[in-house]
């Protein structure tokens, strides 16, 4: 298992506009592009590219929770739907303001890699 930490995004209060935040390792590059860094229900894209230019026919199973460790607060992990190759999406409730961090989790069968993604959440 391998873990990449890459960006932290801090946003004004009264934004609406999607964040992307980019991540990897040697093997894969992660995009995660939250549509609205608000608390409540947001959707949640990923993209998935391989460094290697990997491809053995069977997507990897990609989910994603997020978690507010200052407060104990943590959304299920939930399994993003494929809707192309190495492009995911999934939502999650956000239930308050802060600083959250985003897991996903790419699991290949044979290798599980995780991505943490920073992200300072607005009312």
């Amino acid at each position: 298992m391998s873990l990449a930490l890459l960006a932290v995004g801090f946003l004004p209060s009264w934004t609406d506009e999607a964040v992307s935040l980019t991540g990897g390792n040697a093997t894969d590059e992660v995009t995660l592009t939250v549509a609205r860094p608000r608390i409540g229900a947001t959707d949640v894209d990923i993209r998935l590219a391989s460094r290697r230019g990997e491809k053995d026919g069977r997507p990897p199973t990609v989910t994603l929770q997020a978690v507010m460790p200052t407060h104990g607060h943590a959304t299920s992990a939930a399994h993003a739907q494929v809707h192309s190759p190495g492009n995911y999406s999934t939502a999650v409730h956000l239930m308050m303001p802060g600083r959250w961090t985003f897991h996903v989790s790419v699991d290949y069968g044979t290798r599980r890699d995780q991505f943490a993604f920073p992200l300072a959440i607005s009312g």
